[in-house]
């Protein structure tokens, strides 16, 4: 899911001036990196000119609260005013879209809305996304009817780079399992040969065919005379089932779901019993 910041369409303050806006040419260069607008904001906490909260967080040692920023500067005629869509003196329009909410100004067209649940901005396109009301974010219309309930699961950092998981504009994946961690870090955990969530340890994908090779590898290593009747207490952490099983160096599989991701939860193996075993 495209998990990103800002912008809603509110209606542009009604100018009583009958002047033209001043527009700004294709060749123009104004914005920044992160957005196409032509304005720039004062920042609150330190009294500093930049043009988005992210190249100011880059450059601070502290974050800053867009939604407290007061006043703007208009890239193209300088005028220091209060925050509003259109500048008070050229009358050009801070940016195609804008929400005043969140203080967002944007030229380029990202199909952004504004989630009243999730009280900020998000891009993609309102109709291909609804806001759970446990889950406390936005999700795609495909899940609506069967996803993970976590409650306010975006509230918190990604697990594997702890960084904020609620406002980043990096997208997330959205594991079975309901926990939330950034597309990008799920794809290192794969790369790493990581597949169970950071959270709760359930599977990030479908292992049918690793449990499949797994069963291949077991039954053709087979134990030292010493260990073959031994046998261990697991839990499966895909299923949450405990179970007795035979102890084996490449796994240990679940008996009620067939998934070696496994812990064992006792001592040291034990002499099995025959009778319990196959």
């Amino acid at each position: 899911m495209e998990n990103n910041d800002e912008a809603r369409t509110v209606a542009d303050r009604a100018s009583t001036s009958k002047e033209e806006p001043l527009e700004a040419t294709a060749d123009d260069d104004y914005g920044c990196e992160h957005y196409k607008r032509k304005s720039k904001f004062v920042t609150p906490c330190c009294n500093k000119v930049y043009t988005c909260r992210f190249c100011h967080d880059k450059e601070e040692t502290h974050t800053v609260n867009r939604k407290e920023v007061t006043e703007l500067i208009c890239v193209l005629c300088d005028t220091r005013q209060p925050v509003q869509a259109t500048c008070q003196n050229c009358h050009c329009r801070f940016g195609k879209y804008t929400c005043l909410e969140c203080n967002l100004f944007d030229d380029e067209d990202k199909n952004q809305y504004h989630c009243d649940g999730c009280g900020i901005c998000r891009v993609g396109g309102r109709d291909r996304f609804f806001h759970c009301a446990k889950c406390n974010m936005c999700l795609p219309v495909q899940l609506q009817n069967g996803h993970t309930c976590v409650e306010n699961v975006s509230h918190a950092n990604c697990p594997v780079c702890l960084e904020d998981i609620h406002t980043s504009r990096i997208p997330c994946h959205i594991p079975n399992c309901g926990h939330l961690l950034h597309r990008t870090c799920f794809e290192e955990l794969l790369h790493s040969g990581h597949y169970a969530c950071p959270t709760c340890q359930v599977s990030l994908l479908d292992m049918t065919d690793l449990w499949r090779f797994l069963d291949m590898e077991v039954s053709s290593t087979p134990m030292p005379e010493e260990y073959r009747d031994y046998k261990v207490d697991i839990l499966c952490k895909d299923c949450h089932e405990e179970s007795t099983v035979k102890f084996h160096i490449v796994g240990l599989k679940c008996l009620n779901c067939g998934s070696y991701n496994t812990c064992r939860v006792k001592g040291s193996p034990s002499p099995a019993d025959p009778d319990t075993l196959d």
